[in-house]
């Protein structure tokens, strides 16, 4: 009798290990439908997101509650777009056709494309803040070549496409990177930098920051100036944010010459300053990241003021470029560009190379982190109080958030 009560116990304990794993399962298969799949909002954010390689849009309204998720257009988009006026852009990977997408109900809704020379797309910027874009890519091969683009987005027509005359190579180095361009009183100007490989998928960068000026009408090259204090100035910037202009429109910018950029990690990720009005940047101007927190950054967002976010790792969590982007390790610091001091915002540590998760909202910062306990969290900071909240955890499947924009 014992031994027969024994075993119903025993089943009653079974039969409730089950159930409640069956019930756990059950929420966390609702939790992550509960998003619906079409938009009856205004969106005002959006975040990009990837789950097992599969991206998705999360669509979010003005006040945070509201979310919808909506699949990329097609299966090659990724985070590498351009947002103006709540329209996509981006480069089809498989036709190199730019196509400039609308948000739909329930997609993305193609308008119109043109034909670019390829998909690598190193830097974009809207000229005066217009409708105009300009756009710079590199044709890699035995010789590298930078195009460029000239886009009325409004009619969506190609005003002109140019080669811009700047060096292929210099010296063994063959690898060409545009970082930086920006658009001022009819001149263009271009910092770059150039690598080399060393052995199979490893590369190193040169030891200098090159600045060129274009005139904008003809791009005839005005003149280059070179800059050792370090190397690989900005980055992708339809990946990431590497600079910001000030309100009396001095210019910011950093340098990236981490494993995860130039990989020359001897030279200091930096902050450097053209001025307002100066042809050349500033050579007594310079923030030395590195000496200051003893780690290499990529990323950074100006907030006004003269303050900045600065995202950076730490060289002593991961192991090689290979684990980098899946390590928990990245801090971010508010920078004032005034006196150079740095500090640690009080956030967990995030994982993921590059990204474009930070945006300004008057005196708050909302900042996309995938921290430590698996959480894919949207923090709320407000620079007056320093005060730091969680502020939206999506209910949807999310290895990484790559994304956090403002559509505006």
């Amino acid at each position: 009798m014992q031994s027969f009560s024994r075993f119903f116990f025993l089943l009653f304990c079974a039969i409730s290990i089950l159930s409640c794993w069956n019930a756990c399962q059950t929420k966390k298969k609702t939790d992550e439908q509960s998003i619906p799949n079409e938009l009856d909002f205004d969106p005002a954010y959006s975040l990009f997101v990837s789950k097992n390689s599969v991206n998705h849009f999360l669509f979010v309204d003005s006040t945070w509650n509201k979310v919808a998720a909506i699949p990329p257009p097609n299966a090659s988009f990724n985070r590498e777009f351009i947002i103006h006026k709540k329209h996509y852009y981006e480069v089809n990977a498989d036709n190199d056709y730019f196509i400039k997408y609308r948000i739909g109900k329930s997609k993305l809704e193609a308008v119109d494309s043109i034909k670019l020379v390829n998909d690598n797309i190193e830097q974009f910027h809207w000229k005066n803040g217009s409708d105009t874009l300009l756009l710079c890519n590199v044709k890699h091969g035995y010789r590298e070549i930078c195009h460029f683009y000239e886009i009325d987005t409004k009619n969506f027509k190609l005003i002109r496409e140019a080669i811009v005359p700047i060096p292929s190579a210099v010296r063994e180095f063959n690898i060409l990177s545009i970082g930086l361009m920006r658009y001022q009183a009819d001149k263009i100007w271009l910092a770059y930098t150039y690598s080399k490989m060393i052995r199979g998928t490893d590369y190193t960068t040169i030891d200098t920051m090159f600045y060129a000026t274009l005139d904008y009408q003809n791009l005839k090259n005005l003149g280059t100036e070179t800059d050792g204090r370090s190397t690989y100035p900005g980055g992708i910037n339809t990946i990431q944010t590497y600079s910001g202009t000030a309100e009396n429109g001095d210019f910011y910018f950093t340098s990236s010459p981490g494993i995860a950029a130039g990989n020359a990690i001897e030279l200091p990720s930096s902050i450097f300053r053209k001025k307002q009005n100066e042809t050349t940047v500033d050579s007594s101007y310079m923030i030395n990241i590195s000496e200051q927190i003893k780690n290499h950054a990529y990323g950074f967002w100006y907030l006004g003021k003269d303050k900045a976010i600065v995202r950076s790792e730490q060289s002593d969590k991961f192991t090689d470029f290979a684990n980098h982007h899946a390590v928990y390790q990245f801090d971010y610091f508010l920078t004032d560009l005034t006196s150079g001091k740095m500090e640690r915002l009080d956030l967990p540590l995030d994982k993921g190379t590059r990204k474009e998760n930070v945006i300004q909202v008057n005196q708050d910062l909302y900042i996309a982190i995938d921290d430590d306990e698996d959480r894919h969290t949207v923090w709320k900071y407000n620079l007056p109080t320093k005060s730091v909240s969680k502020h939206l955890t999506p209910k949807f499947p999310i290895d990484y958030i790559l994304r956090l924009d403002r559509l505006k």
